[in-house]
């Protein structure tokens, strides 16, 4: 089918790649412009010496997003992806040294509970009832929905609904109704860091996070890492005729009589009906519109671009070793024995921890092609602050790698750690802003606070410049692959609607 529309998308990652083929669906011509050479975004992979590495997020949730994008094409997950369920999900361990296997088969996961908390089974099942209405209501009514009005976000259906679920309460102080012990608080807790936030100032809807792993859907691993479903949504696209272009950086988008008419790239004028911008919004806003448009447009002209809150960034090891670790999970959690101290020192003081919470991810327990025969796939991924005046990254990074190693030796249990990577790779704040032109390195986008969620996010249509769309994790409905992949089905709608008069329903 052709519209006789076409659409320029700028970036490949898995927003603007799920936004293209859902759009090619409904019959406009698109072509994907990427600055880097190969698709995907942060969703990247990494191959060297033998060794594959995803270079971000590792943890495949709420496959039911993805299914329903094949199964929109005509096609099935399953037949695109080999997904392979993981049990246990991951370990949780604490600073005392102590540690959790977390799993999503309850039998398994109850003992595990009580014997760090006698007595918790009936407050644990409380806890997931609770997550199970916020995760239910919280995916239908608010993550779901592109709020084009202030009056859809702050009806009274949807007050009544916000009440109820308590979904804007303190996260860390939801979960700490349900269990006693700090231990279990950190491990029902933590996840918000999934999403570069602090559990100590994410709101407690927030808690569908550990839902959906328990009991929704479980945790998966694409058999070959998560880049598998990247390209397999590279396949879906070039089958459908979306032209995708690599290391082709936009330089501007065109806007004519206050319009979009196309991008610039490499000097040239592409020609487009409508942009949609897959890079993160506000460095489109910063250098691909003209300048007063972030002045303009909806939420920017409320609070300058410098007082958008933005989440925290990570610094990364990809380590090849040449011995096995037969004692670690496939996922692992190494929690500081100052848990609340180490977000202080991130979120409000934005310096670099002192005592470094971390996790690991070590694909080749599950799939030994992730590295050579005898050998391991280490990722190792520590969050940290944002850019910002209080971390010189030149001169504090060697240091800090350094203390990331030993942790890995006292913690993780991997002696000698150094005389055994024969490979290592790192990445810093600085690479996340480099690579992807992140504002201030934030790995994950603008952050989550009250004002930033629901109607008071950037919205996915410019009102200052018609004609330009967002997706990714810095719009609606916010970051984390799930929601991104949510929010180009629900940009797509938008453009269906406003560009080709469709009349489907919000979402679909």
């Amino acid at each position: 089918m052709r519209s006789g529309k076409r659409v320029a998308v700028i970036g490949a990652g898995m927003g603007g790649l799920a936004a293209a083929i859902r759009l090619r669906l409904m019959g406009f011509d698109v072509e994907v412009f990427e600055k880097n050479g190969q698709i995907g975004g942060r969703v990247g992979r990494l191959e060297e010496s033998g060794f594959t590495f995803d270079t971000g997020p590792t943890l495949l949730l709420m496959t039911d997003v993805y299914r329903d994008l094949f199964k929109a094409a005509g096609r099935t997950l399953d037949d695109e992806v080999d997904l392979m369920p993981l049990d246990p999900n991951y370990r949780v361990h604490f600073g005392d040294g102590d540690s959790i296997k977390v799993s999503s088969n309850l039998p398994t996961l109850i003992p595990e509970l009580e014997r760090v908390e006698p007595g918790v089974t009936p407050r644990f099942y409380r806890f997931m009832e609770d997550a199970c209405m916020k995760y239910r209501l919280g995916r239908s009514e608010f993550v779901e929905r592109d709020f084009e009005k202030a009056g859809d976000f702050f009806g009274p259906r949807n007050l009544k609904l916000l009440l109820k679920t308590k979904a804007v309460n303190n996260y860390y102080k939801s979960v700490s109704r349900f269990f006693r012990t700090d231990k279990l608080r950190q491990t029902f807790s933590f996840q918000t860091m999934y999403l570069g936030l602090s559990p100590f100032e994410a709101p407690a809807v927030y808690a569908l996070l550990p839902y959906t792993e328990l009991a929704e859907d479980g945790l998966w691993f694409p058999k070959g890492g998560m880049y598998e479903l990247v390209l397999a949504m590279g396949r879906l696209a070039a089958d459908l005729e979306v032209k995708i272009n690599l290391e082709s950086s936009v330089e501007e988008i065109v806007v004519d009589g206050g319009r979009a008419h196309g991008v610039r790239v490499n000097g040239e004028t592409v020609g487009a009906d409508a942009v949609l911008a897959n890079a993160d919004l506000p460095y489109v806003y910063r250098e691909l519109l003209p300048s007063s448009a972030g002045a303009r447009d909806f939420r920017f002209k409320l609070r300058k671009r410098e007082k958008l809150l933005y989440t925290a960034s990570s610094f990364m090891m990809y380590l090849g070793l040449d011995r096995e670790l037969d004692h670690v999970s496939h996922h692992n959690v190494y929690l500081s024995s100052r848990y609340k101290e180490n977000f202080r020192q991130i979120f409000a003081e934005r310096r670099l921890p002192d005592d470094p919470s971390f996790y690991t991810n070590v694909p080749s327990r599950t799939d030994r092609n992730a590295a050579p025969e005898g050998m391991e796939s280490l990722y190792v991924l520590v969050p940290t602050p944002h850019l910002g005046e209080n971390v010189d990254w030149e001169h504090e990074g060697p240091a800090f790698k350094e203390k990331i190693y030993d942790l890995l030796e006292e913690r993780a249990g991997i002696p000698d750690i150094r005389r055994h990577a024969v490979y290592e790779g790192v990445k810093t704040p600085q690479d996340w802003l480099s690579d992807y032109n992140l504002e201030e390195g934030a790995a994950f986008g603008l952050g989550h606070g009250i004002f930033q969620v629901g109607y008071f996010r950037p919205p996915m249509a410019s009102k200052a410049v018609p004609n330009v769309y967002f997706v990714g994790a810095s719009t609606r409905p916010g970051t984390g692959v799930p929601l991104v992949t949510i929010g180009a089905k629900l940009v797509a709608g938008r453009m269906g609607r406003e560009m080709l008069g469709l009349k489907a329903p919000v979402g679909a």
